[in-house]
């Protein structure tokens, strides 16, 4: 990749090269892509020192403890739209910029839980789907300038396929070891499935074009455990405490990419062997396939909880993400508040960080990650009838920061991002 990198970079100074931009599938440049469970998003991911339902299983399994003798929670459909606008990407051959934009769009279930008792504790099991993106988009510009003196690109059409999702599965186990203490575990196994088809046509106004097309596929096996504690040392106070990391057992990747360049007037060296495209024979293919395994940083959670009365609450989290190979050590807070208006009805706020695991950009290298911080803001509301309750919700984050969408390319472009999902959940307890 890296020599078919500077073999397009030469061949297109103002042309987005798609292909091998940095996260091209899910977003690994942050580490809170999806909030889950119904009460916890209400309340923006600030559950670490709350935590007594099902959704406690992925936050803080010791506040399980807390939870009635059967609780189940299902969020029936999650629904999550995904917008990132590249600024000035692009410059037409009057010399005008153009932003290049993409989007990504979801359904699906995202978490499913239950809590019972077992022995002198609780047991949990839950299912969550933590990070998802599915995008498939296809566009053209048209009159866009080249190298090549007088011979801009008539049509560029970018075609995009991505599925990219993450499953968490597995059981949880709590218990009280006083009425002010609680310790629990969840055992996750981890597993994610990608698959990424990227393909790109250049038609040149004097007849000559260029067309690659680049296939990934990625399937990881491996597990999460998660440590945790609650400790109430005031009557209203609770604090609680995480520390997770998710180990990948086994990695099977591949990479293919086919293209073919007649802009070029002579023929060039790739891999050690001449091509010479004005031959229609000509084509470069190339398949790379490892087990190299992602690695994920150590991740601590500390969370505090202040039950004002039986009808308010305030909570608030930070996390803190170690640094791990090429990612940063980072941290992201999340505050959220909960009212009960009556008995059957509650609404819930929160706020919430996703900060880049990414150094900034520097205008003196290329091929640079992207470093966008996201912020965001949910609101939900439940209504209770007896024991069973019905949850709306909603969350909405954007950010701003850089990035570097043309490869061994210097130049930085502005990029902005929003997210948008809205949540369908359920909830039976007795």
């Amino acid at each position: 990749m890296k020599m078919l990198r500077n073999k397009i970079s030469c061949v297109l100074v103002c042309v987005l090269v798609l292909c091998v931009v940095h996260g091209v599938s899910a977003d690994e440049n942050h580490y809170v892509n999806m909030l889950v469970g119904n009460r916890a998003s209400g309340l923006g991911g600030a559950y670490t020192a709350v935590s007594d339902d099902p959704a406690g299983c992925f936050y803080n399994p010791a506040g399980i403890a807390f939870s009635p003798y059967l609780s189940i929670s299902a969020s029936v459909n999650a629904f999550s739209v995904s917008t990132k606008t590249y600024k000035d990407a692009l410059r037409d051959i009057s010399g005008n910029t153009i932003d290049w934009t993409q989007e990504s769009s979801n359904l699906l279930p995202n978490f499913f839980g239950m809590v019972r008792q077992f022995g002198p504790g609780k047991i949990g099991f839950s299912y969550g789907v933590p990070d998802s993106i599915q995008r498939q988009q296809k566009q053209t510009f048209r009159n866009i300038r080249s190298y090549l003196p007088d011979n801009p690109i008539e049509t560029y059409t970018i075609n995009i396929n991505d599925n990219d999702k993450t499953y968490l599965l597995g059981p949880s186990y709590a218990f009280s070891v006083s009425d002010s203490f609680s310790i629990g575990a969840t055992l996750y196994a981890y597993y994610r499935s990608m698959e990424i088809i990227r393909t790109q046509l250049l038609q040149f106004d004097q007849g000559e074009h260029y067309v690659i097309n680049y296939y990934e596929t990625k399937e990881d096996w491996g597990y999460k455990p998660i440590i945790g504690a609650i400790w109430e040392p005031l009557d209203k106070l609770a604090v609680g405490l995480t520390i997770s990391k998710i180990y990948v057992a086994s990695s099977d990747n591949e990479r293919q990419v086919l293209f073919r360049d007649t802009s070029s007037p002579v023929p060039y060296l790739i891999d050690s062997t001449i091509y010479d495209f004005t031959n229609t024979d000509a084509i470069y293919f190339t398949r790379v396939a490892d087990e190299e395994k992602d690695k994920f940083p150590l991740t601590t959670a500390l969370g505090v909880a202040y039950f004002a009365s039986p009808r308010l609450l305030f909570s608030g989290d930070i996390t803190y993400y170690q640094e791990i190979s090429d990612k940063e050590a980072t941290y992201n807070f999340s505050l959220g508040t909960e009212y009960y208006f009556t008995e059957r009805f509650a609404g819930r706020a929160g706020f919430f960080t996703d900060n880049a695991n990414t150094p900034s950009l520097s205008s003196t290298q290329t091929d640079q990650p992207e470093n966008v911080d996201i912020y965001g803001l949910s609101l939900s509301i439940t209504s209770y009838q007896k024991r069973s309750g019905i949850t709306l919700g909603m969350m909405y984050s954007l950010g701003k920061g850089d990035a570097q969408v043309v490869a061994n390319s210097t130049a930085i472009q502005d990029v902005e991002i929003s997210n948008f999902i809205g949540y369908l959940s359920a909830s039976y307890s007795y």
